[in-house]
């Protein structure tokens, strides 16, 4: 049974790769983790099948779960706070580079196997990887506190739809987590145990991650929210391509309804020149196009979730950023080709 589920998931982990590839879609950072992942999961699902089998692969595990793990923190804050904060980078370099020195060692990560605890580890390398465990649930517990806390995620439709998509992902993570811990207790006192091998554990654990990204919110694979990597390492006319896309986008700048290029540009420490000539060059739009053309793509997903039937259109106009009807009538006809009446009685 072993052999089938690890080589289903490497099917499902393969058709997950193509399908986040699929309409040549520019590659974000949030994607390259997802992406990342995948490939490592599939790989790890993979070597779990020709061990199955009867193939030794030493150290796969401890180098794929290591990897993995640096990489899940890392796409957590991407998604949640939107940024790497030093502390985090910091953990992640000093943690890897023990657990390489270890792994040089002969060190190998525990596991259970036909029920019984194998590679016991020492009490210094159990108190390590506890610490390890801790934090790397510590990171998960901060960011769901932040889902749970912040107004952004209370008020804004894309962030609400983020909030819902991560806190299922991190809820069944933690229960997974503790049913682990559970199991490793119970096997120790030698009582009654769900499953005797922690493959189960892991064919679960990417089995959960493969549904997050199949049912990720498809708008972070809209050209806004998917910069392209080497601009998010580029810098043009003064500009850091991934402060524009962090400030205007991950920050939904373009919902403020006092927005404006002055403001934008003292944000981003640049001139009013500076950032027009990139809009330009980079973006391919003005200003008032690019502001307009969001607003309006917000709203329309306000009315997909029939917030028209709780809030007038005007309400709804405010929430997209736009400070009168007229603006709003405009541009929602210019982009759309209709007005939101009649498209609201489009989707109906």
């Amino acid at each position: 049974m072993y052999t089938t589920l690890a080589f289903a998931i490497t099917l499902l982990g393969v058709f997950s790769i193509f399908e986040l590839l699929k309409g040549n879609q520019k590659i974000s950072l949030l994607k390259f983790h997802f992406i990342a992942r995948l490939i490592l999961l599939s790989a790890g699902s993979f070597f779990d099948y020709f061990e199955l089998n009867g193939n030794e692969i030493p150290y796969y595990r401890e180098i794929f779960k290591l990897i993995t793990t640096v990489l899940f923190v890392n796409m957590l804050f991407l998604i949640v706070v939107k940024k790497l904060p030093r502390l985090v980078i910091g953990l992640e370099i000093f943690f890897s580079l023990y657990f390489i020195i270890q792994f040089a060692n002969g060190f190998q990560l525990p596991f259970i196997k036909d029920g019984i605890l194998q590679n016991r580890p020492t009490l210094h390398q159990f108190i390590f990887i506890c610490i390890y465990l801790f934090l790397s649930l510590s990171a998960i517990i901060y960011n769901v506190f932040q889902l749970s806390t912040s107004n952004n995620f209370r008020t804004n439709l894309y962030e609400s739809k983020i909030k819902r998509w991560v806190l299922g992902y991190m809820i069944c993570l933690i229960v997974l987590f503790f049913i682990n811990i559970l199991h490793i207790t119970s096997l120790g006192r030698n009582s009654f145990v769900l499953y005797n091998d922690s493959m189960v554990t892991s064919f679960i654990h990417r089995f959960l991650f493969i549904l997050f990204i199949l049912f990720r919110p498809k708008f972070l694979d809209d050209d806004k929210y998917a910069v392209s990597f080497n601009h998010m390492l580029s810098r043009t006319n003064g500009i850091v391509f991934k402060e524009f896309d962090f400030l205007f986008y991950a920050n939904h700048y373009y919902l403020q309804p006092n927005a404006n290029m002055d403001d934008l540009a003292l944000k981003l420490n640049v001139t009013k020149n500076e950032l027009s000539i990139f809009l330009k060059n980079e973006i391919e739009e003005n200003f008032t196009e690019l502001l307009n053309k969001n607003r309006v793509e917000y709203l329309m997903e306000l009315l997909k979730a029939k917030k028209y039937e709780s809030f007038t259109i005007e309400a709804l106009s405010e929430m997209s950023g736009f400070n009168n009807r007229r603006t709003m009538y405009n541009a929602f006809n210019k982009y759309v080709g209709q007005t939101p009446t009649e498209f609201i009685q489009s989707l109906k």
